[in-house]
């Protein structure tokens, strides 16, 4: 007769094979049908999903057919606006290289066809042929959500409207991705491409262009591109490039980190304090702010947008990060050029190793290009280069940022002179303005680059090594201020090797007495 201990012991041992340790086994769904199709339809995305909400195994993975076009034209709405499915329990999903196609359309009152390559906010008497559409909801608005966490690799987007909202409590990663022509015809405030609610999201290796939300108030969490309320968000080897929804980034209570990412032509980025949350945190590191309108390649113009704001209750703490504003491509009231680029509007913006650079208009009124007003305040470090303006000179802006070694000289980036009286001045489009001057003042700055001022990412910690485009980011133990690193012309590398040698008495001939 066996023992109640070798039963008990052989009855734990058969456990997993009954099935009855769940969270031992996780369940595959493959998607391999190029419609989106519905939660009845096997090998869609849609049915996907379901599968993967309904099944109670953890660590569960949906995977799709590599490099497929999934067309989501004829696909049904499960909420507004448009979205096409909520995320309810933990997941993986494998895109492998798979695009997620729409191609939205209305006619206006006029009779014009409005696509996702001419798009344009739709009016209340146009008529929707298409509808763009939103993808993900992870998790419930308004509930918990506690231990929902998803992770989507490899996942294009192209012509849909926002790809995720992340709702309180959940966690998504998402990497590895292309995301071109989004456009909100809904006529709803959500826009491109990502927006958390009391959640976390994190965005590596994407990358945004030509997205177009055409609403959603600057400051709030449906202010930008990428967006967050009471939230955290980590946004790291990116681009979001020529895009327009009032800002690229915009963070209103929480903490956002943007590392070795790139902003161009998409209107500035935004912090503020939020609803659960009284203050938000904004750390850009190693980082360029490109602020163009379209005039000069960028997709959003708008005057009061292209500027890096602290609004009340917010923080925004540029590290080794460049802003640059082209004023003449931007459109709007002249007077909102007091405050562009960079505008402490009743928060704080600090600078370390930075470089920020706003043009002039001078048939304009005298322009503030660096604004601190309603109890807002700026800082910079010995090592942060600003460009004085007509309105502010070198000692206003030392006085300004409490910094009476600011650096201030010239040259630091090229700027083209169109016009002498009235001075008006323009940059460069990205990337060319992006690289310091040769020999200019922004070249090897940094001590000790590689030690006691060498780069760490806020997000988990590693050093960083390259900047915005690949470049090594130091040289002979130096960094360059601001986000890229500049590549010297020979004679300079020479000039700044002979220094270096007589600092260190190499090459010098030393008598012995």
């Amino acid at each position: 007769m066996l023992s109640n201990r070798t039963v008990l012991l052989a009855s734990l041992l058969a456990w997993p094979a009954l099935g009855g340790a769940h969270s031992a086994r996780a369940d595959t769904f493959s998607v391999t049908l190029g419609d989106w199709g519905s939660t009845s339809d096997v090998g869609t995305f849609a049915w996907a999903i379901n599968q993967a909400n309904l099944s109670t195994a953890s660590d569960n993975l949906i995977t799709v057919a590599p490099g497929l076009k999934i067309n989501v034209d004829g696909a049904e709405a499960t909420s507004s606006p448009n979205n096409l499915a909520t995320i309810s329990r933990s997941v993986t999903i494998a895109g492998n290289g798979a695009t997620l196609v729409g191609n939205p359309e209305f006619v206006t009152n006029s009779g014009q066809l409005v696509t996702k390559t001419n798009p344009q906010s739709p009016g209340p008497k146009d008529i929707t042929v298409i509808p763009s559409f939103s993808v993900f909801k992870v998790g419930t608005y308004g509930q918990a959500n506690t231990g929902l966490t998803v992770s989507m690799t490899g996942l294009n987007a192209d012509g849909l409207n926002r790809i995720a909202q992340v709702n309180q409590g959940a966690i998504l990663s998402y990497s590895g991705a292309a995301i071109v022509n989004s456009v909100n015809f809904t006529g709803t405030p959500t826009g491109p491409s990502f927006e958390a609610f009391g959640a976390s999201l994190s965005l590596s290796h994407v990358s945004i262009d030509n997205a177009y939300g055409f609403n959603g108030p600057i400051g709030t969490a449906l202010g930008g591109i990428v967006s967050g309320e009471d939230s955290t968000i980590n946004l790291s080897d990116s681009r979001i490039r020529n895009t327009s929804n009032l800002g690229a980034v915009s963070l209103a209570g929480g903490t956002a980190n943007i590392v070795s990412t790139v902003l161009t032509g998409s209107g500035g980025i935004s912090v503020s304090g939020g609803g659960s949350i009284a203050t938000g945190t904004m750390n850009v590191v190693n980082s360029l702010v490109f602020m163009q309108g379209q005039m000069n390649g960028g997709g959003d113009p708008e005057l009061a947008v292209n500027r890096v704001i602290a609004g009340s209750g917010g923080t925004m703490n540029l590290t080794a990060s460049s802003v640059l504003v082209d004023a003449i491509s931007l459109s709007g009231d002249p007077a909102f050029l007091n405050g562009v680029p960079l505008d402490a509007n009743g928060g704080r913006i600090n600078l370390v190793s930075s470089a920020v650079m706003g043009t002039q208009i001078q048939d304009t009124p005298p322009q503030i290009a660096y604004q601190a007003g309603y109890g807002g305040s700026m800082t910079a470090d010995v090592y942060s280069w600003i460009r004085p303006m007509s309105a502010q000179s070198a000692t206003d802006l030392r006085t300004l940022f409490n910094q009476p070694s600011l650096l201030t000289g010239s040259p630091g980036y090229a700027i083209i002179v169109l016009n002498t009286n009235p001075l008006i001045e323009m940059i460069d489009p990205y990337p060319g303005e992006a690289y310091p001057v040769d020999g200019g003042v922004l070249l090897n700055v940094v001590p000790n680059a590689t030690s006691t001022n060498q780069l760490f990412s806020p997000i988990d910690g590693s050093p960083i090594l390259t900047d915005v485009f690949g470049n090594a980011r130091t040289r002979l133990g130096l960094r360059d201020v601001g986000a890229v690193q500049g590549i010297p012309e020979p004679s300079t590398m020479l000039g700044l090797l002979t220094g270096l040698g007589a600092l260190l008495g190499v090459g010098r001939r030393r008598t012995v007495g």
